[in-house]
């Protein structure tokens, strides 16, 4: 793919994003926040960070079964250039095909509005792949990535998010979650991680956001009116982790270095499989 290419491909997933932000048909958008209704089997892919390869396995499964799919962010990063910018590609294309069934979700490495984190390489794979057109498309690709949602609830199901849920409670999942710049929101919703070694909270060895404990889960839980939290944003062994007496599903869903995971993990979940979340998970490697 050469630079203008991939220009066409950014300019025109950000337009389909925008579109979304001013009507969304399959549901309800508010901010960064979509919620939906009840829906049949579902979807959900972790972390990617440059892995097309695994990205298409998991996606050969999943457009099969699944009425609908949710990704949980950080697309790139970490990952070789070619895999970064065919990750955004296949992103491209399923908003494309699928439109409001295919949702993509920010991660922590999706930069914009005072969000960095380290390493990010995606720059370095643009010039690497595009030479001096690198800056103009990273730029793009930065509004592109501050016009993708947050958060995604299934009513009466799942909240879906890259990090975790907010510490302080609010009125309404829409108060909870779709107000996050004013509120500093949406740095714990990208970089919040769970833990067993806390009850309410704890400074975060990110140095952003918290580690949250089964205390908030149960509170965002309540608050969203759903039954699970599903989330990326950490490495798993098994590609998958659980926490918070099963109410917190981390899925990790790539393979390689730097992590070295044994296996890649996503899940493809009814809503029969929610009463027993291990169920819609599955693993490779």
């Amino acid at each position: 793919m050469n630079a203008a290419k991939f220009r066409e491909v950014l300019e025109d997933l950000r337009a389909i994003m925008e579109k979304e932000e001013r009507s969304y048909g399959g549901g309800e958008r508010r901010g960064g926040v979509i919620r939906l209704r009840s829906r049949g089997t579902f979807g959900l892919v972790g972390d990617v960070h440059g892995d097309h390869e695994t990205m298409l396995r998991i996606l050969k499964d999943v457009e099969g079964q699944a009425e609908a799919i949710a990704f949980l962010g950080d697309y790139i990063d970490r990952g070789p250039p070619e895999g970064q910018v065919r990750v955004i590609e296949e992103l491209h294309r399923l908003k494309a095909s699928m439109g409001e069934k295919a949702i993509l979700l920010r991660g922590n490495h999706e930069p914009g509005w005072g969000i960095l984190s380290f390493p990010h390489d995606y720059p370095l794979a643009l010039r690497r792949l595009f030479g001096s057109a690198w800056r103009e498309l990273y730029e793009l690709s930065v509004k592109l990535f501050e016009s993708m949602p947050h958060a995604l609830i299934i009513e009466g199901q799942l909240l879906a998010l890259h990090g975790g849920p907010p510490v302080e409670p609010a009125a309404d999942p829409f108060e909870y979650l779709a107000h996050g710049r004013e509120e500093g929101r949406l740095v714990e919703i990208l970089f919040n991680d769970p833990s067993e070694e806390v009850e309410e909270r704890a400074p975060s060895p990110r140095g952003a956001g918290y580690l949250w404990g089964p205390r908030v889960t149960r509170r965002a839980l309540e608050i969203a009116g759903v039954k699970l939290i599903f989330r990326g944003h950490e490495p798993a062994f098994r590609g998958y982790k659980l926490n918070h007496d099963n109410k917190v599903i981390t899925l990790f869903s790539r393979l390689g270095a730097p992590y070295y995971n044994a296996r890649a993990a996503y899940a493809l979940c009814s809503p029969e499989d929610l009463l027993k979340p291990e169920g819609c998970l599955r693993t490779f490697g």
